[in-house]
């Protein structure tokens, strides 16, 4: 039942670059129609809510994903994986749903803040009917992109129209947990009609363990940009933090993006693993290493160039103090790109979760200490909280490398000058773009003009090179151009 990796990725590539386009669409008009407080409050409760979502979805995604993978052949197991992970997980909704609600109730009595966590908490609730992770596992690209983009554009239309001042601001909120209702809902649907229910061989202990290391690998990942933020409100207050939650945001959403072509071949890797073809998972993990580094370079540095106009783009002047934690959110991208490769599609895929688990919460640790000397010593910001999260990242990608060539012995080099000249090649944007900035100082005309001459020089690099990469996949679109 395996499908086109390409038309996969095409089908995915299409939804994340909507998912990057909407949101230029609102988030400015969202921003500044309900100011910097508002959006910060909703920042707080967005991190908030995504803290409680660990332990709703109980490390599901990944797990679920591999999982299914590996069983979607066989429709008896396939039957009793889903059933099995699916009452599981409603368990964990409904727990962390029901502490999540008590928690804000009890601590935000009488806070500004307050009803912005409630509403928000209704995601947890309606994330019962979560079920993508099957529809990825299934290679289903094409129906999650068509269903998602329809919903959000009716989404996006209501709140570009609609949500005018401040005073629509809970509107605001309505908006986004029903979208979300909704989104969860359509592919429960989908997917009940073509995998029944078989509760004849229900099985919790076989995953019970593994799904527990997930959690404490998303727990530790609190450890990280989660922490950030519960940090600057204590330090700094939620201004600073709606600051973040923005650079954060976009950082996000561009890497969703650039993490296309990894994400739809997981479930193939893992189909490999499962049935024994290492030899097939080999050759495709590193041509996708491969293929997605040609890209998340460019991408990380030319982000990191425009930062400045990028955020007059999305929060105008009044989120000028984001440009810098714009920068370094850009760099931090790079690492979490190159982590995603080792951590997910190699650490996980060979099950060995409890050792990731570990190297994590190692960087974690380090990333908290690192945030305490910058809060005694009193240089604490969102510069410097982004910056630690940032040196414990790079400490986490070298033990986890470690574990890959010493523990897994994995055939694989994925710091050779083949993929690190990527890197190179796009460092010549930072002298590109000073120069095209003293030149002009309109947004729109640096921007284009920036991204022209850096993408110029960047594919005559390719092209010199002889880059074999660049060629196959040009050749792939003109076969398909040909084709069509």
């Amino acid at each position: 039942m395996s499908k086109s990796i390409s038309r996969n990725a095409i089908f995915n590539s299409i939804l994340n670059l909507f998912n990057i386009l909407l949101p230029i669409l609102v988030i400015p008009s969202v921003s500044r129609a309900i100011g910097n407080e508002l959006y910060g409050y909703m920042g707080y409760g967005d991190s908030l809510n995504n803290y409680f979502s660990i332990f709703a979805s109980f490390g599901i995604y990944t797990y679920g994903l591999r999982e299914i993978s590996r069983v979607r052949d066989d429709k008896i197991k396939l039957r009793q994986t889903f059933t099995s992970l699916f009452v599981l997980t409603t368990i964990t909704n409904i727990l962390a749903t029901l502490a999540y609600m008590a928690f804000v109730l009890f601590s935000y009595k009488g806070q500004p803040y307050l009803y912005t966590c409630i509403i928000l908490g209704l995601n947890l609730a309606f994330n019962l009917f979560y079920v993508e992770w099957v529809n990825q596992a299934l290679e289903n690209y094409d129906f999650i992109t068509i269903k998602t983009m329809i919903i959000r554009i009716v989404s996006c239309i209501i709140i570009i129209f609609l949500v005018r001042s401040k005073e629509n601001y809970l509107f605001y909120l309505y908006v986004i947990v029903i979208t979300n209702f909704l989104n969860n809902i359509v592919s429960f649907i989908y997917i009940k009609k073509r995998i029944k229910f078989d509760f004849s061989n229900l099985c919790f202990k076989k995953h019970l363990k593994p799904m527990i290391y997930a959690v404490i690998l998303s727990n530790v990942g609190v450890l990280y940009t989660q922490l950030d933020k519960f940090m600057i409100k204590a330090s700094n207050g939620t201004t600073d933090v709606g600051y973040y939650y923005m650079a954060q945001r976009i950082i996000n959403m561009i890497n969703t993006l650039l993490l296309t072509l990894v994400t739809v071949t997981m479930p193939r890797l893992s189909n490999y693993l499962g049935n024994d073809s290492q030899d097939k998972y080999l050759v495709l993990l590193k041509r996708v290493a491969k293929i997605y580094f040609i890209i998340l370079f460019p991408a990380s540095i030319g982000l990191m160039c425009l930062s400045n106009e990028v955020i007059g783009i999305f929060g105008g002047g009044e989120y000028l103090s984001v440009i810098p934690a714009m920068e370094v959110f850009s760099i931090y991208m790079l690492s979490l790109g190159i982590q995603n490769i080792i951590s997910n599609q190699i650490i996980y895929l060979y099950q060995r979760e409890k050792d990731d688990s570990i190297l994590i919460f190692i960087g974690g640790i380090i990333n908290l200490i690192l945030k305490f000397i910058l809060i005694f010593i009193g240089h604490f910001t969102i510069v410097t909280a982004i910056g630690t999260t940032l040196i414990a990242n790079i400490i986490v990608i070298g033990l986890q490398y470690r574990l890959v060539k010493r523990v897994i012995k994995l055939n694989i080099n994925l710091f050779n000058f083949n993929n690190m000249k990527y890197l190179v090649y796009s460092l010549i944007f930072i002298p590109i773009t000073i120069l095209i900035k003293s030149l002009t100082h309109n947004i729109i005309y640096i921007c284009i003009i920036d991204v022209t001459f850096c993408s110029l020089f960047y594919i005559g690099a390719l092209i010199i090179t002889k880059d074999d990469v660049f060629f196959e996949m040009i050749g792939k679109v003109k076969a398909k151009l040909i084709r069509s």
